[in-house]
């Protein structure tokens, strides 16, 4: 691996970082672009994720993974096939998701601080912080959609830099 890192002085490496950090920026600006680029993502995931399953079925024989890959095939198509829907309700999905994983590490930093680590104080703060998050992203879903563009387009521009100081310094 640090091979890979440290001999990369490529000229398609530097192609790419300018790519990501120009789609970074561009995500930055087009919030709603950023939100359908999301819900096809989705999309196309749980499609994948399906597939994933019926394939572990065909090893396992568990009617779970057979239950598991249609259903996630089925929701993936239907992303797909409404991705306008998709794009406006991915704030209160990704709001679900920060509510429900707040909610689990709170449970989990309650267990752990009874048994006496100090690693349940950092848990118990992270799944507040996920419940509040996950509870303004339902109260202002505006928010949500602010902060998956936000995130996705930081995400991208800190990785094109990333990449284009490996390029530099190789």
């Amino acid at each position: 691996m640090a091979k890979l890192i440290n001999n990369s002085k490529s000229i398609w490496l530097l192609i790419i970082s300018l790519i990501l950090i120009g789609c970074g920026i561009y995500v930055l600006f087009n919030p709603m672009t950023a939100l359908v680029a999301s819900a096809l993502a989705a999309g196309i995931i749980f499609i994948l994720m399906g597939f994933g399953y019926l394939f572990d079925f065909r090893q396992c024989r568990s009617y779970m993974c057979l239950a598991i890959g249609i259903l996630d095939i089925i929701v993936g198509v239907i992303l797909l096939a409404n991705l306008g829907i998709t794009a406006v309700s991915m704030p209160i999905i990704f709001g679900l998701w920060c509510l429900f994983v707040g909610i689990t590490q709170f449970v989990a930093a309650l267990e752990l601080k009874e048994e006496g680590s100090s690693f349940g104080n950092w848990l118990l703060a992270a799944g507040l912080v996920g419940i509040i998050f996950g509870l303004l992203i339902f109260f202002y879903p505006g928010f949500g959609a602010m902060t998956i563009t936000f995130l996705m387009g930081s995400y991208l521009i800190l990785y094109g830099a990333f990449e284009l100081n490996r390029y530099i310094k190789s």
